[in-house]
């Protein structure tokens, strides 16, 4: 009788679990041919695959919960009760047909506002990729 040689990785570690899955046959041959292309087992391609995708689950959920992204989501908030302030601007001038002095500089104060959050914007995107 043969016995089979247990599997280790290369740090030593004993890869003797097995796992089944379920699979269409054009899926068999797909994991086939990338498993060859990366000059793997189908299992061992399989499990590399699969830490690459934790890895980059991982990544993404760091990115999500950094503080640029805190900053840029408050940014984005800010930006759209600007907008939202300046439709209702427009909408009452649009209504009225005038627009008081008041009106006017309020809506030039929040397009300043804009522009000076964008460049906030700007300057955070700019440090992340530094």
């Amino acid at each position: 009788m043969m016995t089979r040689r247990k599997q280790r990785r290369q740090d030593g570690t004993t890869r003797d679990r097995q796992m089944h899955l379920r699979a269409s046959d054009e899926d068999i041959r797909m994991m086939r041919r990338v498993s060859e292309r990366m000059g793997m087992t189908v299992a061992h391609a399989t499990v590399t695959l699969f830490r690459r995708a934790e890895g980059v689950q991982e990544r993404d959920r760091e990115e999500r919960e950094s503080p640029q992204v805190r900053e840029l989501k408050a940014i984005r908030t800010q930006i759209w009760r600007i907008g939202h302030n300046i439709n209702q601007i427009a909408r009452n001038t649009n209504r009225d047909m005038n627009a008081t002095q008041a009106d006017e500089a309020a809506a030039v104060n929040a397009v300043r506002d804009c522009q000076k959050l964008l460049a906030q914007a700007d300057e955070i995107i700019r440090r992340m990729h530094e």
